[in-house]
């Protein structure tokens, strides 16, 4: 749904210590980002540890207003497809994401598009754990079987599939349209 920057921005503010494949493994791997996601830290709090692990030469401050900005856009045609089910499904989003985070998000208009948000800092839990999807299941009324979970992480889908609800994986190749098509909703 967001083109995010993550990767590249880790990247560059680095000053070239950290390459982008490296980026790319330290966010899906760093635990301050995990516990930042289910708010267990504060902004700055994530920050300090941030700056500190990856050795970078920008205040706590500055990075996280950088930080801030890593969603850069909503995906081409993503709101598109989005606005296309409404109607005929109720929507919603369940997303592992920290307030910052939430923050861009939300200006770039991705709340507005769901019926209903989950948010994993407000959740106290986060993609893949099995309580995060038992708490979205609840808050979608209980029942798993109704649930159709769309993901780009195949460790997301898997653990979405043990929670009972019918998950498809989004290829990055070929976006969230062909995965809507393939589930057969579109």
């Amino acid at each position: 749904m967001v083109d995010y920057r993550g990767p590249e921005r880790l990247a560059a503010l680095s000053n070239g210590r950290i390459s982008l494949a490296d980026a790319r493994s330290a966010l899906s791997q760093t635990p301050a980002l995990h516990s930042f996601e289910r708010g267990e830290l504060t902004p700055l709090a994530f920050a300090e540890q941030a700056v500190r692990q990856w050795e970078l030469d920008v205040s706590p401050g500055d990075f996280i207003a950088d930080f801030e900005t890593w969603p850069e856009r909503l995906l081409p045609g993503a709101r598109d497809a989005i606005q296309t089910l409404e109607g005929k499904y109720r929507l919603a989003c369940f997303s592992n994401i920290n307030i910052p985070h939430w923050r861009q998000a939300e200006a770039l208009g991705l709340a507005k598009l769901f019926e209903k948000v989950f948010l994993s800092h407000e959740l106290g839990a986060r993609k893949p754990e099995q309580r995060a999807y038992d708490l979205v299941i609840k808050g979608l009324d209980g029942s798993p079987d109704g649930v159709l979970f769309f993901d780009d992480v195949a460790e997301n889908v898997a653990a979405a599939g043990e929670a009972g609800v019918k998950a498809h994986h989004v290829d990055a190749g070929r976006g969230l349209l062909c995965a809507l098509s393939d589930a057969g909703v579109m």
